[in-house]
C-alpha cells in the first residue's frame, strides 16, 4: 500500500504537465466526526503518509459544531446564517416550520447560498456528488452528477462510484466531485472516542481510502487535487451531567401560543413571535433561565439575541436567529426524556472555542498542492476559495471565506 502511494503523489506531480491542456480535477471528501487529534491517536497509515505528501491543519467548524451547518459551510464558503442552515434543528419563522435534514429538497427558502458544485456548473465545469448535506436543494444550479444519501450504501461502494466518475470520456467526465462518509461519526456517537468500534471504522475508512489512491495512481491519468476534511470533532458526554429539560423549564410555560423551541443535545433555541409575545414576557423568561442556571448551578448559559459572542456570527437581524440560546457545557448534555433509556458515549454542537476535540481534519494533496506542510488552523468557509483557485475560477463574491488564508498552499 506505501509504494501505492508513493506512485499516486508521483502521478499528480508528474501530470502538472498536462495542466495546459486538461481541466484539473477537484475531489472533495468528507469523514463526519473525524477529529483531528485521531490522527496521532489511532495513526491511520494511509491518511498519514496522504498528509505527509501534502498540506494539513486542524480545521476550525463554525458554530454550532453540528454536522449541517458545517458541511454547508464548507460547501458554501458561507457562515450558517449566511447560507441559512444554522444548526441540524432550528425553526424558520418566515415558514412557520421547523427544519428537518434535507428539507432543502422541498422549499428553496431554507437554502441562501450557492453550494460549490453551482458555481463549477455555472463555471462549465461538471460535477458530482456522492452524499452531501442539501445536495439536492432547489434553487441552486444542481452538480451534473447526484446520488442522494442514503445510509445503508457502503462506503466501498461511495469510492467505487467515484472511481468510474474519474474514468468517464472526456466530455463526460466532472471535474469537481464531493464523497461523504459517516461511519466514523456514528461510531463515536454510539460508543465513543475510546472505543473499539470507532477504532475499527477508522481503520476500515483507511483501508478503503488508501485503495482509492492505489486505483488512482494506477488506473486515473489526469492532474488531481484531493483534499480530505471533516465537519468537527467529538467530545465524550457524561450520563450524570445531562442537563433534563422539563426541570429546566419548571416556571416558564413554553408551550404558551407565539413561543417555539427546538431541542438538540448541545443547544436549546427559543424563538417569540413579537406579535404574541410581549419583550417584558420575553425578558422575564430569559431571566427566569438565567435564575435557574444560578441557583442550581446547571452547566449551561443563556444568551439573547444582539449579544452572542461575535465568534458564533449570529448577530445577523434575521428571523431564523433565536431570541434565546441555551448552551450546554461539554460533558453536559440536553434530555427532553424523563430517564433516557439510550445514553451516547460522545456528540459535538458545542462552541468549539472551549474544547479543541471538536477540531476537524483538512489534508490536502496533490498536482498543486505544497507537500509535507503543517498549517495553522483555520475555518472551514476558508476552503470553498482554495477549491475556486484551483480549478482556475475568478474570485467568488459574496463569501465569508477568503482566498489569502490558504493560497499559500497552492504551488
Amino acid at each position: 500500500m506505501i509504494r501505492a502511494l508513493s506512485l499516486f503523489f508521483t502521478l499528480l506531480i508528474s501530470n502538472s504537465v498536462y495542466a495546459e491542456t486538461v481541466k484539473s480535477t477537484v475531489v472533495l471528501l468528507s469523514v463526519d466526526g473525524f477529529s483531528y487529534d485521531y490522527l496521532q491517536k489511532y495513526k491511520p497509515k494511509n491518511i498519514l503518509n496522504f498528509a505527509k505528501s501534502g498540506v494539513s491543519a486542524p480545521l476550525l467548524p463554525v458554530y454550532p459544531s453540528k454536522t449541517f451547518p458545517n458541511h454547508l459551510s464548507i460547501i458554501t464558503g458561507a457562515y450558517p446564517v449566511n447560507h441559512g442552515i444554522i444548526h441540524n434543528r432550528f425553526y424558520h419563522p418566515e415558514l412557520n416550520q421547523k427544519y428537518h435534514l434535507s428539507a432543502g429538497k422541498e422549499n428553496a427558502t431554507w437554502i441562501t447560498a450557492d453550494p460549490f458544485w453551482s458555481v463549477a456548473e455555472e463555471n462549465s465545469i461538471k460535477s458530482a456528488v456522492y452524499f452531501w448535506p442539501e445536495s439536492q436543494a432547489l434553487g441552486h444550479t444542481p452538480p451534473t452528477y447526484n446520488i442522494p444519501y442514503n445510509k445503508i450504501v457502503t462506503n466501498k461502494a461511495r469510492f467505487k462510484q467515484l472511481i468510474k466518475w474519474l474514468k468517464l470520456p472526456s466530455a463526460e467526465r466532472p471535474h469537481f466531485l464531493v464523497g461523504y462518509f459517516s461511519t466514523v461519526d456514528s461510531a463515536g456517537h454510539h460508543y465513543g472516542i475510546d472505543s473499539p468500534q470507532i477504532t475499527s471504522e477508522i481503520r476500515k475508512f483507511d483501508v478503503l481510502f488508501g485503495d482509492f489512491l492505489e486505483k488512482i495512481s494506477n488506473e486515473i491519468d489526469q492532474p488531481i487535487n484531493i483534499i480530505l476534511v471533516s465537519d468537527h470533532g467529538m467530545t465524550p458526554i457524561k450520563k450524570e451531567a445531562t442537563i433534563f429539560t422539563e426541570a429546566t423549564f419548571k416556571y416558564i410555560d413554553i408551550k404558551s401560543d407565539g413561543i417555539t423551541v427546538t431541542y438538540s443535545d448541545t443547544q436549546l433555541f427559543f424563538y417569540f413571535d413579537k406579535t404574541k409575545v410581549s419583550k417584558e414576557t420575553q425578558l422575564n423568561i430569559e431571566k427566569q433561565l438565567k435564575l435557574n442556571q444560578l441557583e442550581n448551578e446547571k452547566p449551561y448559559s443563556v444568551y439573547s439575541k444582539g449579544n452572542y459572542p461575535e465568534r458564533w456570527h449570529f448577530n445577523a437581524d434575521v428571523e431564523i436567529v433565536p431570541n434565546i440560546i441555551l448552551e450546554a457545557k461539554a460533558p453536559a448534555s440536553f434530555s427532553n426524556k424523563a430517564n433516557p433509556t439510550v445514553f451516547n458515549g460522545a456528540t459535538h454542537g458545542y462552541d468549539p472555542k472551549y474544547n479543541r476535540q471538536l477540531d476537524g481534519l483538512f489534508i490536502a494533496a496533490g498536482t498543486d498542492i505544497t507537500q509535507n506542510k503543517i498549517i495553522k488552523p483555520f475555518q472551514n468557509i476558508h476552503i470553498f476559495p482554495l477549491m475556486n483557485k484551483l480549478l482556475g475560477l475568478k474570485e467568488h463574491e459574496g463569501i465569508d471565506g477568503k482566498q489569502q488564508v490558504l493560497e499559500s498552499i497552492i504551488k
